[in-house]
C-alpha cells in the first residue's frame, strides 16, 4: 500500500491543466457554461472489468485508425473484459476481410477519379459510430476519414464527449470522393450501401451519429428534399440502432453558431456510452 502523501502543487497543476482543457472545448463548441450531461449507463450486471486492460490489436492497413494530425494518438484501451476483447479481434479480423475485399473496387463511377479508397477506421467495438457523406480532398490523398479542419473539429467534438476519436468508429456513406467535393448521387450511395451496412453490423455500436443531410439520406432516414434542422431530435433508427442526426463539422467551421445545436444532439448519444470518461 503506497501512504505517500500527495503533491499539493503537482495536483493544482493537473487540475489547471484539466480546467484549460475544458474551456477550450467549451469556447470551440460556442459554449458559456459547462455543460452537465447524464451519467453514463451502469456496466451490465456480472461484467466486473479484468484486472489490465487488454490490448488492442492492429488492424490490416485498409482499416486502420488514424496516426494524422487530424486524429489524436490512440489512448489505451479502457478496462475491457475478456469477452470484449474478444470480440474487437474477431471484428477487427472482419474489418480487414471487408477492406480487402473492397480494394481496387470499380462498381460506381467514382472509382474513375479517386487516388485512395476511404474504408474508415475507428474502434473495431466502438459504442457509438460517426458516419459522414464522403471523402474529401485529403481524406482521398490520405485514405483516411475526417482529415484537416473538419477532421479536427470532429476530433475535439468526440473529445468533448469524454471519449478519444481512437474509441469511436468513423466511415462515410460512399467510400471513394465525388469530384469537386459535391454531393455522392443517389445510384453511388446505393452502390457503396451493403458496404456500409456490412462495417456497421460488425462493430454494432449503441448509437450512429449521422453527420449531415447527406448522410441521413444515404442511411435511408430522410428523403432527399427533407431538411436536417427539421429532423434535428427525432426518436430515429437504423437496422436496429437508434440514430441521432445532427450538422457535419464542415458545415460548422462555416457557421459556428450551430455549434450550440449539434452539442445539445450528441449529448443525446450520452446515455448509450458506458466507457465515457466521468
Amino acid at each position: 500500500m503506497n501512504d505517500a502523501v500527495p503533491d499539493p502543487r503537482a495536483e493544482l497543476r493537473a487540475l489547471t491543466s484539466g480546467f484549460l482543457a475544458h474551456a477550450e472545448l467549451d469556447a470551440l463548441m460556442g459554449l458559456s457554461a459547462v455543460p452537465m450531461p447524464a451519467p453514463a449507463a451502469e456496466p451490465a450486471p456480472g461484467r466486473a472489468p479484468a484486472a489490465e486492460p487488454a490490448p488492442r490489436r492492429a488492424v490490416p492497413p485498409a482499416a486502420r485508425r488514424p496516426s494524422s494530425p487530424s486524429a489524436p494518438a490512440p489512448a489505451r484501451a479502457p478496462a475491457d473484459d475478456a469477452g470484449l476483447a474478444q470480440r474487437r479481434a474477431e471484428n477487427e479480423q472482419k474489418l480487414g476481410a471487408l477492406a480487402r475485399r473492397m480494394a481496387g473496387c470499380t462498381q460506381c463511377k467514382l472509382s474513375e477519379g479517386r487516388t485512395n479508397l476511404v474504408f474508415g477506421q475507428g474502434d473495431a467495438v466502438a459504442e457509438i459510430a460517426f458516419v459522414g457523406e464522403g471523402p474529401g480532398r485529403m481524406e482521398d490523398e490520405r485514405g483516411l476519414a475526417f482529415c484537416g479542419p473538419s477532421g479536427d473539429l470532429l476530433s475535439k467534438m468526440i473529445q468533448a464527449m469524454g471519449i478519444e476519436r481512437s474509441d469511436a468508429f468513423i466511415c462515410n456513406v460512399v467510400k471513394c470522393r465525388p469530384p469537386g467535393n459535391r454531393n455522392p448521387q443517389p445510384d453511388e450511395m446505393g452502390t457503396c450501401l451493403p458496404f456500409l451496412r456490412e462495417q456497421l453490423s460488425i462493430v454494432r455500436p449503441k448509437v450512429i451519429v449521422a453527420l449531415g443531410k447527406t448522410a441521413a439520406v444515404g442511411l435511408g432516414l430522410l428523403a432527399p428534399n427533407e431538411g436536417l434542422g427539421r429532423n434535428r431530435g427525432r426518436e430515429l433508427s437504423w437496422e436496429g440502432i437508434p440514430v441521432i442526426l445532427t450538422y457535419h463539422p464542415a458545415y460548422l467551421l462555416r457557421t459556428p453558431a450551430d455549434k450550440r445545436k449539434t452539442w445539445q444532439d450528441l449529448q443525446r448519444a450520452f446515455p448509450y456510452m458506458s466507457r465515457r470518461k466521468a
